[in-house]
C-alpha cells in the first residue's frame, strides 16, 4: 500500500516536508524568503525517501517545494534586476 500509515519519526518528517513546502509558496512573495523553507522541504523529502517513506505528505512537500523554489528564484531575480535598473537610471537620487 502506497499511503499506508507510517510510524515514528518518518511520519513527522513527511508532514514537516509538506508544511515547509506550503510555507515556501506562501513566503515566496516576501522578497524571496520562500527559498529557505523550500530547501528544507526538499531535504526532508529526500530523507523520507531514504527511509523508504513515500506517502502523500512527502510527495506534496516535494512538489510544493519545487514550485516555491522556482517562484522564490524568480522574485529574487526580479528584485535584483529592479535595484540594478534603479541605480543605473539614477532613481536613487529622488529618494
Amino acid at each position: 500500500m502506497e499511503n499506508a500509515p507510517v510510524q515514528g519519526q518518518s511520519k513527522g518528517k513527511s508532514i514537516a516536508a509538506m508544511a515547509c513546502g506550503i510555507a515556501s509558496i506562501v513566503l515566496f512573495i516576501a522578497y524571496g524568503f520562500g527559498l529557505i523553507p523550500a530547501i528544507v522541504s526538499l531535504i526532508l523529502g529526500s530523507q523520507c525517501k531514504k527511509d523508504g517513506v513515500q506517502n502523500t505528505f512527502t510527495k506534496v512537500g516535494k512538489i510544493t517545494a519545487i514550485i516555491g523554489l522556482i517562484l522564490s528564484i524568480v522574485v529574487g531575480a526580479m528584485i535584483i534586476l529592479f535595484v540594478v535598473l534603479g541605480i543605473a537610471t539614477g532613481a536613487a537620487d529622488y529618494m
